[in-house]
């Protein structure tokens, strides 16, 4: 099965006509449509929410994965990156331990707190990315 990663890039090459490029940041005017695109997916999931549109909801969140991906390769990552990057953050989120963080709200509902000695997966990004 193709990764969603590589469907994104697939996309940014053949409609976008990005190919891919080296690691650096993006430019100003790059940044700024990224920040639109991604605050419109929220707002669209806010939307459907709102009209209690379970299906709008499902379609904003996938959209807000897409641009977030797409974002991850215009700043030169590729698929393979991308996926071992994502695997660095969800091997780090497991050491995590269930609680609450109040700083979120009322304490209601269930969140994944750090643990004394955890350990953000930034290294292990860096590594990967050989920066």
């Amino acid at each position: 099965m193709t990764s969603f990663a590589h469907l994104v890039a697939e996309f940014n090459r053949k409609i976008l006509n990005i190919e891919q490029r080296p690691h650096g940041l993006l430019s100003t005017h790059e940044i700024d449509i990224s920040l639109k695109c991604l605050h419109e997916e929220l707002n669209e999931f806010a939307h459907a929410t709102e009209q209690g549109d379970f299906i709008g909801q499902i379609d904003a969140l996938i959209d807000l994965q897409y641009f977030a991906t797409g974002v991850m390769y215009k700043l030169g990552l590729t698929p393979e990156e991308i996926n071992k990057c994502c695997e660095a953050v969800h091997h780090a989120n497991m050491q995590k331990k269930l609680g609450v963080l109040t700083k979120r709200g009322d304490g209601s509902a269930a969140d994944a707190v750090k643990p004394d000695g955890w350990v953000s997966p930034e290294e292990r990004i860096g590594i990967i990315l050989g920066e």
